[in-house]
């Protein structure tokens, strides 16, 4: 049995975190599986593996970054000569590099989970990229949009790219839908309930969203938008929930561990991102059962859509406005809201659509793929 290493920065608040986690216990009946975090001083997801601690959390000094990286590598190094590594698999670029400079006789697998064209400008983090792209000896990405991204920006070596989407543990997730949410206030009556979930950054476009449904709300009183998530973008999202007076029916209610209780007590998911590589909490929705509404966004919305499996609508604009103006890309996601919230039929159409297109993400159909690579000379 081969003994395979798991590398993230922490297990707590992100997509990455949560699917390196499923990745975990997806292998380990089949390898020698051990995790190793750069801080795992915040848990919020539970590998069912032995978990290593560097306690060597993130810093934003530059000199601690380098220091770090070396500390970092070192200690990943002795990890891999103790534990005899066979395949160590990282995701996000820090954990990517440190995976390339601490090869021993591993394969060293990284894996690409965003839209790297589409990320603020960071010279630091395209020398990371670039040096790690061409170490690594497999390229993983979550998505076709992301496999080209990559081989446009960093003239990467297309024979060293698979592409594995992001996996769903559907018996987990009907599982955990059914327990109790602490805010049954909020959804103890038969208000229309939407849903978002995604970090409260740039990149979600969350005040599209808020904009749209001052829109909804002036004719549907009854109508609540929940929100799960945390970020940087949280203090200014409540100022504008308040400039626009929909206080009432626009909720804020943080990063869940268990976002699919919340799912299965809405009616309709929302994605109002700019861009994504491959987003679970789409995938979520679906396995939850909810009729899908998201931007055809570069990454890999368009690719779990298709056109078909949900209603997909125009990218907005990336300027952060939080302004009371709303625009017309935003007048258009009310319509589509508005228009999903009085038709019966197409919400059922696109609920049974999300129950169809979910089985083509589950364990079963990642599994050998991901086998496939780490076995695969």
């Amino acid at each position: 049995m081969k003994n395979l290493l798991l590398i993230i920065h922490k297990l707590s608040n992100g997509g990455a975190e949560r699917a390196i986690t499923l990745l975990a216990n997806t292998l380990k009946d089949d390898y020698n599986v051990t995790m190793a975090t750069f801080d795992n001083s915040v848990k919020e997801y539970f590998p069912e593996v032995d978990v290593i601690d560097l306690k060597l959390p993130e810093s934003k000094k530059t000199i601690m970054k380098i220091l770090n990286f070396f500390i970092r590598t070192h200690k990943v190094k002795k990890i891999k000569k103790k534990l005899n590594i066979d395949c160590c698999i990282s995701y996000l670029s820090g954990p990517n590099f440190v995976n390339c400079f601490s090869k021993q006789n591993d394969k060293v697998i990284i894996s690409i989970r965003n839209m790297q064209s589409k990320l603020k400008k960071n010279f630091f983090r395209d020398i990371v990229n670039q040096i790690t792209l061409k170490k690594a000896d497999t390229i993983v990405t979550v998505s076709e949009a992301v496999k080209e991204d990559i081989e446009k920006k960093y003239k990467v070596d297309t024979n060293k790219i698979v592409t594995i989407p992001n996996m769903i543990n559907i018996d987990e997730i009907r599982q955990k839908q059914d327990e109790q949410v602490e805010e049954r206030d909020i959804f103890a009556n038969d208000d229309i309930k939407i849903i978002n979930i995604g970090r409260l950054i740039l990149q979600k476009g969350q005040w599209h969203l808020i904009k749209a449904m001052k829109i909804v709300t002036e004719k549907y009183k009854n109508v609540k938008l929940i929100i799960l998530g945390r970020g940087e973008l949280e203090k200014s999202l409540k100022e504008l929930i308040h400039k626009l007076n929909i206080q009432d029916n626009v909720y804020l209610l943080d990063f869940k561990t268990n976002p699919y209780k919340y799912l299965a007590k809405s009616d309709i998911f929302v994605s109002s991102s700019l861009y994504e590589g491959m987003p679970n909490a789409i995938l979520e929705a679906m396995t939850c059962g909810l009729p899908i509404i998201a931007t055809n966004c570069k990454g890999g919305t368009n690719e779990i859509l298709q056109e078909k499996y949900g209603i997909l609508i125009p990218v907005f604009n990336e300027k952060y406005d939080i302004t009371e103006n709303i625009n017309d890309e935003e007048q258009d996601l009310a319509i589509k809201i508005i228009e999903l919230i009085e038709d019966e039929e197409i919400r059922k159409h696109y609920v049974k659509m999300s129950n169809r297109r979910i089985n083509d993400f589950t364990i079963k159909e990642n599994k050998k793929k991901w086998m496939d690579v780490i076995e695969n000379d």
